[in-house]
């Protein structure tokens, strides 16, 4: 944020640091993704049928909660390079979302894995293809998400504060499904989330063989 400031000095113009933030963006989930435990004991096929879904729910609310904590909102050239890649549509809805994240950094940092298995909120779009999944096990590891993240907040903020807390975590959650459906008519995110997916699976399969062995 501060180098995006002096550069707003510098060069008004200069587009180049939230460009980075994007592609860092669309890196780290990859990264996530790829350590993530519960997603490597699905098998190879529901593995493969779930990424997509898994890489724009944690793309969209990651993008969104780093919104939150750098404070980038603020920068008018961070949002004006934001509306050149992906349209205002997007970025309203997630000024929406804005309004819903937690405070809390461990809640955050559950909902974003809640949400990146919440495959049983189907998204159906022209420009992607879906797959079946296995939704028993789909559905067992994001409840065990939400246990865990219940079970917090009942430890850290007593009954009803937690009631309060998830009734935004699920304003939330519904705000960034509506940012994944519009972003997916985005061709620049798509082929963005089509080079993550590949690479995930590359390396997923190649972490399967390395077991065998």
């Amino acid at each position: 944020m501060k180098e995006l400031n002096i550069s707003q000095f510098l060069i008004p113009t200069n587009s180049k640091l939230p460009k980075e933030f994007f592609m860092k963006t669309y890196e780290i989930s990859g990264k996530y993704l790829r350590s993530n435990l519960d997603l490597c004991t699905l098998s190879s096929d529901d593995r493969s049928a779930f990424l997509r879904n898994a890489a724009d729910n944690i793309t969209c609310l990651g993008t969104v909660f780093s919104w939150s904590w750098s404070q980038l909102y603020n920068s008018e050239l961070f949002i004006q390079v934001f509306k050149t890649f992906y349209g205002y549509s997007p970025f309203t809805m997630i000024h929406y979302i804005l309004k819903f994240i937690d405070p809390d950094i461990i809640v955050a940092k559950l909902s974003l894995s809640l949400f990146a298995f919440s495959n049983n909120n189907s998204i159906f779009s022209p420009q992607v293809t879906t797959k079946s999944t296995n939704t028993l096990a789909i559905f067992h590891i994001q409840n065990m998400y939400a246990q865990v993240l219940w079970k917090y907040l009942l430890y850290k903020y007593g009954y009803y504060q937690s009631i309060q807390r998830f009734i935004n975590l699920n304003q939330c959650l519904l705000a960034a499904t509506n940012t994944v459906f519009d972003a997916q008519n985005i061709e620049q995110h798509v082929n963005d989330i089509e080079s993550l997916i590949e690479q995930t699976e590359l390396t997923l399969v190649l972490d399967d063989i390395e077991r065998i062995d």
